[in-house]
């Protein structure tokens, strides 16, 4: 189960990114899979090698292309969640129906895209089908992450992720509390700014039991470096939810034909880590 104060979570669920990918290059989409199970033997290595990663690592994997490896998974006594919605959907609309066909793990995750100034039907619709997942996932007693992606449209980028999203974000966050929907994990998009890491955490901790993993956007190791120095300076950070960064060099350099599936699990788990050491070091600082 995840752990309610530590959370290191790869996350291997991407399904359209790779679809294009793969389409792109004239590569099988039936390829897929295979990245996905070197994604899981890299969760096993990182796990054999790392005594935090058997205490608070977690596994975020898709069932449409890596149904076999969340049972393997499972088998293994992995905390291992599945994805919800279907890949790349705005307006939210679930990958399986009923939804909970796509529940197959320990824990739920949904992504939802939103911004303020999109049509209130379309808001509107996308809480309440949340909160028709939350009220499953109680009812099953499994853990919910939430996922909130807020792009950018005509403001300057800079104001717009210091400040702009964390306060979209935050009222987000703040109106859904007032719904009633709480989940156990809000999947957040970083920042490097200290007062936008502010301004989402208060919203967040508005709720004693809120909760926050940081995801990765596909960003450098040095960006989620700065995102992990903001965010450990808040209390309702408890870790992160990350894949691209970690995953995708290593996977599409052997789908390239570049890297083995070994060397390619190698330095996945290898990523994987240093990222668990950049947040013990970050919350260190700030211990």
């Amino acid at each position: 189960m995840l752990h309610p104060n530590c959370v290191y979570m790869l996350a291997a669920d991407h399904r359209w990114q790779w679809e294009e990918w793969c389409d792109a290059r004239s590569v099988s989409r039936e390829r897929i899979a295979e990245v996905k199970r070197i994604a899981f033997d890299a969760f096993m290595r990182a796990r054999d090698e790392s005594a935090d990663v058997r205490t608070h690592g977690a596994l975020l994997i898709d069932e449409q292309y890596a149904a076999s490896v969340v049972a393997d998974a499972i088998r293994a006594g992995v905390t291992v969640g599945t994805p919800v919605e279907r890949a790349g959907a705005f307006p939210l609309a679930w990958s399986t129906h009923p939804f909970e066909r796509a529940i197959t793990g320990e824990f739920a995750k949904v992504l939802v895209r939103h911004r303020p100034d999109d049509p209130e039907a379309i808001r509107e619709a996308q809480l309440e089908k949340l909160k028709a997942l939350q009220a499953w996932c109680r009812r099953a007693g499994k853990p919910l992450v939430l996922e909130i992606l807020v792009a950018r449209r005509q403001e300057p980028e800079d104001e717009f992720d210091a400040e702009g999203r964390p306060r979209m974000l935050a009222a987000f966050i703040t109106a859904a509390y007032s719904r009633r929907l709480v989940p156990e994990f809000w999947k957040i998009e970083g920042t490097v700014s200290p007062g936008g890491a502010r301004i989402i955490d208060e919203a967040i901790s508005a709720r004693p039991e809120g909760r926050q993993i940081i995801l990765g956007k596909g960003a450098d190791t040095r960006t989620i470096d700065r995102w992990f120095a903001a965010a450990a300076q808040t209390k309702s950070a408890v870790g992160f939810a990350i894949g691209r960064s970690i995953v995708w060099e290593p996977a599409t350099g052997y789908l390239a034909g570049s890297a083995t599936a070994h060397q390619a699990a190698a330095a996945i788990a290898s990523n994987y880590l240093r990222l668990v050491e950049a947040w013990r070091t970050a919350t260190a600082r700030n211990g």
